[in-house]
């Protein structure tokens, strides 16, 4: 089993951790803070957790990128 965590810090983490549950897999663990998440998840094999933390990079990014257009940053 391959183990990863990432944590994202910044101005409305708590807004995009949020904006990222209803893709959450099952077994995987997001913990919120104040400014930061941080995303802990398992798989078989190696291809399978790449594939995830770029899925979640990706989604992350799109949900910063609509939430700085909804304020207007």
């Amino acid at each position: 089993m391959i183990r990863a965590r990432l944590r994202f810090e910044g101005d409305g983490a708590e807004a995009v951790a949020r904006s990222l549950d209803p893709d959450n897999l099952p077994g995987m663990v997001v913990k919120v803070g104040v400014g930061e998440f941080e995303v802990v998840f398992s798989a078989e094999r190696a291809g399978t957790v790449l594939a995830t933390a770029d899925d979640l990079i990706t989604n992350v990014k799109i949900a910063e990128d609509l939430l700085n257009r909804e304020v207007g940053t």
